[in-house]
């Protein structure tokens, strides 16, 4: 969902640095694969922790265990070479490696302790999949429902979900090694919390490496590493231990569908933020955020959580250390995404080196997950906070987590109310995200009505539009000066968009039934004197943003004709942002009190 900034900043905020190597550059052979080596390394430490947790969780074997962790890095690969290549409106174009989603393990394990096993992960797997699928394609309706609110909420309930499942690891170690289990977990968190809180930029993103590498070696020291798995591990071959492709629908996929279709949410989410802030760092220049590409990568991860469901693995998101990753590096070329897809399939076909990714001991997975359990919480409520000025909203977040840590954690005696309802209940993603959606459909629904303009997008729409615009001013009740400003914005906007249907129509030979006409949506709201004109359309490649910038960066004294509308909607408008969808823009114009 397009997350909306705070009204002081902008969607195209400047890059730290500027890339060496913008996306659609090319970077030598070389080194795309050294910086692509380098990543994978990064990445591959604890790509695996939640393929291991969640196979050794199911108590299926070694087999399971091995199966899980070849699967698991073959779909990253895919789904990263996806993501760069770009197929159709799936892909977000962009160097976006895939990663497992280590907040998705508590739903993995609800999801194998059923009835139907790896059966039911798979077809929930899918159900995740059809929901990013869903959010991506109709990303623009959206919007409104699923708020900063609804997914800092969910996230920050994540974080304690997942810690549910960290310490309950933590006591299952330290029941058979008390002291090395907790010392291991400890010495893990220790190190890689040091590297990130007071390290360079370089320092922070080898900091969960070091940590688990460092934990790894403590944990040696003590004799709790277990090195069979490595030592009787082939170079170079392929796992034995298949389940097999199934589908289950029982009673366990019915009742935990509310909660994988929250995690399909809570992944596209994360994507969203991802894909922006990729834009923010792969190019030179100032751009205003592209969510054609944003839907793409969101239909990217969905793609590869559909192909982790028909292979056996676990959920999968993106990457976010890609981001700084490329701000140290400064290279965003497509190549390294290319190499570091590659790389990661080829070392799922050498089982010695993915036995010792896999062999991680469980206290250096837990001392690594502590560490994202508190990174979710904070990301939540940074989310949260940042893009809501609302205190009801903000109040909404708060609740809702309460909400959530009460049935997560049993507070309080729950009534009997079936099989289903009762897995429903046990869920604090279900229960606290569905309070946090109802909390901000009332909230819109108790809200001012905007009001809704509707025409074919032409310049002969303008009487119509003149005079649904002194309909709201009137309901407002502002003077003429604003009525005579607002008028002003919502002409110069309908010149600025008439222009690019007439070129369509033209393509048209006269047939007017050769395709659907280009409509013209105008929702107004005000927030205090300042009002909200909101114009939704046909979709077109300029981006209005981006032509109001280059006007104001390079400004003429003599404007040729075309310019005219940009110019005088800039000198009316406090500010223009340009959403672009697929088939769909979105043109939201502030427009303020004169002399204000």
């Amino acid at each position: 969902m397009p997350v909306r900034p705070p009204r002081e900043a902008a969607l195209t905020a400047p890059a730290v640095r500027n890339p060496r190597y913008e996306a659609d550059e090319h970077t030598p052979l070389l080194t795309s694969l050294a910086l692509g080596a380098q990543f994978s390394v990064i990445a591959g430490a604890t790509l695996l922790v939640t393929p291991v947790i969640v196979a050794n969780a199911s108590g299926r074997g070694d087999d399971y265990v091995t199966w899980m962790i070849f699967v698991a890095l073959i779909v990253v690969g895919l789904s990263t070479l996806l993501q760069v290549r770009r197929v159709g409106t799936v892909g977000a174009g962009a160097v976006l490696p895939m990663f497992t989603a280590a907040f998705a393990i508590p739903f993995c394990i609800n999801a194998l302790e059923g009835d139907g096993g790896p059966a039911t992960l798979a077809s929930l797997l899918v159900v995740a999949a059809v929901t990013q699928f869903a959010v991506s394609r109709w990303l623009f309706l959206v919007r409104r429902i699923v708020t900063p609110t609804v997914g800092g909420t969910v996230i920050m309930i994540l974080s304690i979900t997942l810690a549910s499942v960290v310490f309950d690891l933590l006591d299952r170690a330290t029941r058979e090694d008390p002291e090395e289990a907790s010392l291991t977990a400890l010495a893990t968190m220790a190190v890689a919390a040091a590297l990130i809180l007071r390290g360079s930029a370089v320092v922070r993103l080898w900091g969960p490496v070091v940590g688990i590498v460092g934990g790894c070696i403590v944990a040696g020291l003590l004799g709790i590493y277990d090195t069979e798995r490595i030592t009787e591990s082939a170079w170079v071959g392929l796992p034995s231990g298949s389940p097999g492709f199934a589908l289950d629908f029982g009673l366990s996929f019915w009742t935990l569908v509310p909660a994988f279709v929250a995690l399909g949410v809570i992944i596209s989410i994360q994507a969203n933020g991802a894909a922006i802030a990729m834009q923010r760092v792969a190019w030179r220049d100032q751009r205003a955020v592209d969510f054609r590409q944003v839907q793409g990568a969101i239909a990217g991860g969905g793609a590869s959580n559909f192909l982790a469901g028909l292979a056996g693995s676990v959920p999968n998101a993106i990457n976010p250390a890609m981001v700084s990753f490329i701000q140290i590096t400064g290279v965003a070329s497509r190549r390294v995404g290319y190499a570091i897809g590659l790389i990661l399939i080829a070392v799922a076909f050498l089982p010695k080196l993915s036995g010792l990714l896999g062999s991680i001991p469980g206290p250096v997975m837990t001392g690594y997950l502590m560490m994202v359990t508190g990174g979710l919480f904070v990301d939540g409520a940074r989310t949260v906070i940042q893009n809501e000025r609302d205190s009801q909203r903000v109040a909404v977040a708060g609740v809702c987590f309460w909400i959530a840590a009460a049935f997560q954690f049993d507070l309080f005696t729950r009534p009997d109310i079936g099989a289903v309802g009762n897995a429903l209940l046990d869920s604090g993603i279900t229960t606290g995200g569905l309070a946090a959606i109802v909390m901000i459909l009332y909230l819109e629904f108790t809200n001012p009505r905007r009001m809704r303009f509707q025409s074919q997008l032409h310049i002969d729409a303008l009487p119509e539009l003149n005079d649904f615009i002194g309909r709201f001013a009137e309901r407002r009740g502002w003077d003429d000066a604003m009525k005579d400003r607002l008028s002003a914005v919502a002409e110069e906007t309908l010149l600025t968009l008439a222009p690019l249907d007439l070129e369509a129509l033209m393509q048209d030979d006269g047939d007017e039934d050769d395709g659907p006409e280009r409509r013209l949506i105008v929702l107004a709201s005000s927030e205090g004197p300042v009002a909200d004109l909101e114009f939704i359309g046909g979709g077109d490649e300029d981006n209005l943003e981006d032509r109001l910038r280059q006007l104001q960066q390079h400004d003429e004294e003599t404007p040729v004709e075309q310019e005219l509308s940009l110019r005088l909607l800039r000198s009316f408008a406090q500010s223009v942002q340009h959403q672009q969808f697929q088939d769909t823009d979105i043109i939201t114009v502030r427009v303020g009190q004169p002399g204000a």
